[in-house]
Formats: C-alpha cells, sequence, structure tokens
C-alpha cells in the first residue's frame, strides 16, 4: 500500500512540473519523461530596455546603451518572486523598476544590481537556497548612438547590409541600408528592400530622418513621400530598421504606390526578421 502511494505521488509531481513547462519534455532512456527537464533555479537574471517613441506600440527594446534624458526599464525575468533593486541611492521593490537618466549621467557606466528571493524547487535543485543576486552594466551616451558615432555618420549601427527572410518570397534576401550626410542633415539609401534588386540611393533621391535613436532609426510617410508609379517605387518608401542588442534584426518596410490610377493608392508592407551581415 505504502509503495503505490509512492508511486501515485510520484505521478501527480511529474504531471505538475510538466504542466508548468508547458512544452513536450525530451525522452529520457526508457521511454521515461524527465520532470525536471525545463525546471530551473531560483534566478535574479534581468533584461535592460528603452523605449522607442517613434514606432507602433512604442516598443521597448532590449539595449545596453541608452541616450541621456530617456526612461529606461530593468525587468527581472524570475516571475512570482521577492525583487530588491539597487539603481544608484535608490531601492526598488516590484518586478520591473524603471528610472530617468538625465545629462548629468552622460559618460558614466551605470551598475544595476538585483537581488531575488523564490521558494527554490528543492525536488530538482537540492543545493538551491532560494537566493541569487546579479549586476549588470549600462552606458548612458550623449549621441543618438554610441557605437559607430563619427562626424560624418551618425547611425553607424545601422547601416549596413541584413540578411532577412521574406514571406512573399518564401527565400532570404539581403537588404542594404546606406546613411550620408547630405548639407546639414542625415540622409537614408536602401537597396533590394522587395527582393527585386531596385535600388533607393541617397544620391538619387534625398530622405530625411525623422526619428532616430540608439540602433533604430525610422521615416515618416508624413514627411513629403507620396505614393508613385511602379518607375519611381524609391518615392513612396518609408520605414524602419531596428538592430537590437540581441535578438533579431528588424525591417519594416512601407510602399505606397498607385495601382492603375493615381486615385488608388495600395500600401504594401514588408516585414523582415534577420541578422545584420557587414557594415
Amino acid at each position: 500500500m505504502r509503495k503505490r502511494n509512492r508511486v501515485f505521488t510520484l505521478g501527480i509531481f511529474s504531471i505538475a512540473v510538466l504542466l508548468a513547462c508547458k512544452k513536450e519534455q525530451p525522452s529520457m532512456p526508457g521511454n521515461t519523461k524527465d520532470p525536471c527537464g525545463c525546471a530551473s533555479e531560483v534566478s535574479a537574471d534581468f533584461v535592460i530596455e528603452e523605449q522607442l517613441n517613434n514606432v507602433p506600440d512604442y516598443d521597448w527594446v532590449e539595449t545596453d546603451t541608452t541616450l541621456h534624458n530617456k526612461d529606461v526599464q530593468f525587468r527581472a525575468l524570475e516571475e512570482d518572486a521577492e525583487y530588491k533593486w539597487y539603481i544608484g541611492i535608490d531601492t526598488f521593490a516590484t518586478q520591473t523598476a524603471s528610472r530617468f537618466f538625465s545629462d548629468q549621467w552622460i559618460g558614466y557606466d551605470i551598475p544595476i544590481t538585483l537581488v531575488v528571493k523564490k521558494e527554490p524547487n528543492k525536488t530538482c535543485f537540492p543545493d538551491d537556497d532560494g537566493f541569487d543576486s546579479i549586476t549588470k552594466t549600462f552606458h548612458v551616451s550623449q549621441y543618438m548612438i554610441d557605437h559607430g558615432y563619427n562626424n560624418d555618420v551618425e547611425l553607424g549601427t545601422i547601416e549596413g547590409t541584413y540578411r532577412v527572410f521574406s514571406k512573399k518570397l518564401n527565400d532570404s534576401i539581403d537588404v542594404g541600408v546606406n546613411v550620408h550626410r547630405r548639407f546639414d542633415n542625415i540622409s537614408i539609401g536602401i537597396s533590394n528592400f522587395d527582393g527585386s534588386g531596385i535600388d533607393c540611393p541617397y544620391d538619387d533621391f534625398y530622405r530625411p530622418v525623422s526619428y532616430y535613436g540608439y540602433r533604430e532609426i525610422a521615416t515618416s510617410p508624413d514627411a513629403g513621400f507620396v505614393a508613385d508609379t511602379s518607375t519611381n517605387l524609391c518615392n513612396g518608401l518609408s520605414f524602419i530598421v531596428r538592430n537590437p542588442v540581441k535578438g533579431p534584426a528588424e525591417l519594416l518596410i512601407n510602399s505606397l504606390r498607385w495601382e492603375g490610377t493615381p486615385s488608388n493608392i495600395v500600401n504594401i508592407k514588408y516585414h523582415y526578421l534577420g541578422r545584420k551581415l557587414s557594415n
């Protein structure tokens, strides 16, 4: 009878762990599921995120550098725990903490420390004491883009060739983003945006930047771009390019085109994910 109870208890525990995992576990020898396959020790890992102000849904993007005079948020990855943040002289006790970094922090590397306490999973990790702490550092920059900055090109981390997947072609394509200072403004060129080899270089057409920030650039369809015929598709383009510290690079491109007559304007959208190949 005792043996049956032990077996029953172990079965209930295995089911609970597997449901918590919410995914299939790899098979072990003898066709047995591993009840600790997706379990992990208590962790104080967190991400540093900056909000993009002029893009759809005001996305938060992971970063390690931010422009001064901006809000930055710090988000703990461990769920349902006790949190203690140490950010300068301030402390916070929520899963996500944020702080405004004024221009007095320009040039500083800011240490952020998080301590996490949570009931450990002693069955899978007998030595876990339920405590963890970690310190990460991020930089407050004077410029919109820190890495690659110089007097000629202010968008060094954005410019380059991106290998992205095109759902329309069911294949990968290489899209180029070129940045150039023209007079006192920045102009942008983009090539092969739809996989057909169309090149929209800055020396043939001028595109002012309506917004740019750390590892992100955007142009707006309200900046004087109008739909055009298929003979000059560059005039109808607006786009956002993101090159985050972690995760895939992202290109969102809108093409406003006349279909048949000027009164019939079609907005064709391209949403690409991939990686940056080179500068």
